[in-house]
């Protein structure tokens, strides 16, 4: 039984590696410089549901109306600790 869990948890393991790579965060950070450049608004990417999504304050906002996200979590100082991109930051 404990053989058929760590094997279990190795494929797991190898299925996110397999989603999180880089070829798909880069592919989102170009979608939110492109967003960016057309609406002028702060775009942020996240790794949410197993794929990286590209939101602004107002999908943030929109998630936690929906309670995918939780309400005490500020769209902006607490977001900006997770997201793995954001088009207001100069030094990336």
């Amino acid at each position: 039984m404990k053989l058929f869990t760590i094997i279990r948890n190795w494929f797991k393991l190898q299925r996110i590696r397999f989603q999180m790579r880089p070829a798909k965060l880069n592919k989102a950070i170009q979608e939110a410089k492109k967003l960016h450049t057309d609406t002028g608004r702060r775009y942020r990417v996240f790794w949410f549901g197993d794929k990286y999504h590209v939101w602004n304050r107002n999908d943030i906002r929109r998630r936690q109306a929906e309670g995918l996200l939780k309400w005490n979590k500020k769209a902006g100082a607490d977001f900006d600790k997770i997201c793995f991109y954001d088009t207001n930051n100069k030094e990336a």
